[in-house]
C-alpha cells in the first residue's frame, strides 16, 4: 500500500462527460462493480506526480479503445481508499489519470458509484489522504 496527502480542488467538469459516455461507462461499471456516479472528484497530489506513482504502485491500464468512428483515450487506474483527514469518513474508489490529460501532473481523479464530495463532506482545500493499493 502506498499513503498520499493530496488537496481537493475543482475541476473543469468534464469528468462527468466522459464518465456519461457509454464507452467509459461500461468499463468502470465493470471495475468497480457498480454504475460509476457521473463525475470525478480531483485530487492534487502534494509531491508525487502521476509518473511518480506510477514509478512506487503499479497502475492498471486501460489502453485506447477504437472503433469504426473514434479512438477513445485509455487511462491508468488504481484501487485506492480516500479518507476525509478532518472526519474520518473513508471510501474505496478508482483512482484514475487519462493518458490525455491536461490536469498538472500531480492530479488524480477518483471515481465512484457515490457523489463523493457529499458523501466525504469535502470541499476545496480539503485535505484527504489516498491508500493506493499497489
Amino acid at each position: 500500500m502506498l499513503r498520499a496527502k493530496g488537496v481537493i480542488i475543482s475541476g473543469k467538469g468534464e469528468g462527468g462527460k466522459y464518465i456519461g459516455m457509454r464507452i467509459y461507462n461500461e468499463i468502470l461499471s465493470k471495475i468497480l462493480n457498480v454504475k460509476p456516479f457521473n463525475g470525478t472528484l480531483n485530487v492534487l497530489l502534494n509531491k508525487l506526480s502521476f509518473e511518480e506513482l506510477i514509478a512506487y504502485c503499479t497502475p492498471n491500464i486501460v489502453n485506447d479503445i477504437h472503433t469504426d468512428e473514434n479512438v477513445y483515450g485509455g487511462f491508468y487506474y488504481w484501487r485506492c481508499k480516500v479518507v476525509n483527514t478532518h472526519n474520518g469518513i473513508s471510501e474505496n474508489v478508482i483512482a484514475l489519470r487519462p493518458f490525455r490529460s491536461n490536469n498538472p501532473k500531480n492530479v488524480v481523479e477518483l471515481v465512484s458509484d457515490k457523489y463523493l464530495r457529499e458523501y466525504l463532506n469535502l470541499g476545496d482545500g480539503d485535505l484527504v489522504i489516498l491508500e493506493f493499493i499497489c
